[in-house]
């Protein structure tokens, strides 16, 4: 598995072209979908590497992050339903990637937790990080703090007024 090539083409010395601005909010709206399926299809494209679905591969990275971590923080994360991630568990689990642990602060609860197997595959996965820089070049380090600050607002502000995706309101 090659770890270090980029399923797209570098924009290299590309100008960032002048663009019009959105007029109104469903302009934005417009803009926000397409470059988030733009990003799905970078992220399907690297993901498809380690030979993981991009569910799994995420639920991989958080334990990366933080091993043995509840279902229920799992479906947080990933914006789902416990449900959803019990079977996403399954087959990790079922591939040897992950183990179920009981919750020793919480008896009604099991923890998934990283195998040696699952520990292994990440020193063979993309990194994302790289692959989303390369395609951002258009963007300077201040723009992209910027443009996360005002996305992680207004995913506040649509959670706070129309609740969440999965149906509950936090």
């Amino acid at each position: 598995m090659t770890t270090n090539t980029i399923p797209f083409r570098q924009i290299g010395s590309a100008k960032t072209p002048t663009l019009p601005e959105p007029g109104s909010i469903s302009e934005i709206f417009q803009l926000l979908e397409q470059a988030s399926r733009r990003l799905k299809h970078i992220q399907r494209l690297t993901v498809q590497q380690t030979g993981l679905t991009p569910s799994q591969f995420y639920i991989m990275k958080l334990l990366w992050e933080t091993d043995r971590r509840p279902f229920s923080e799992l479906a947080r994360e990933l914006i789902c339903s416990r449900a959803t991630i019990t079977g996403i568990v399954d087959t990790l689990q079922k591939n040897g990637f992950v183990q179920r642990e009981p919750n020793p602060d919480d008896r009604r609860s099991l923890l998934a937790a990283l195998t040696e197997k699952g520990w292994s595959l990440q020193g063979e996965v993309p990194d994302l990080e790289v692959y989303f820089n390369q395609c951002c070049s258009g963007l300077s380090k201040e723009e992209f703090q910027t443009l996360g600050g005002l996305l992680a607002k207004l995913n506040w502000s649509l959670e706070r007024e129309c609740g969440s995706p999965d149906g509950n309101v936090r």
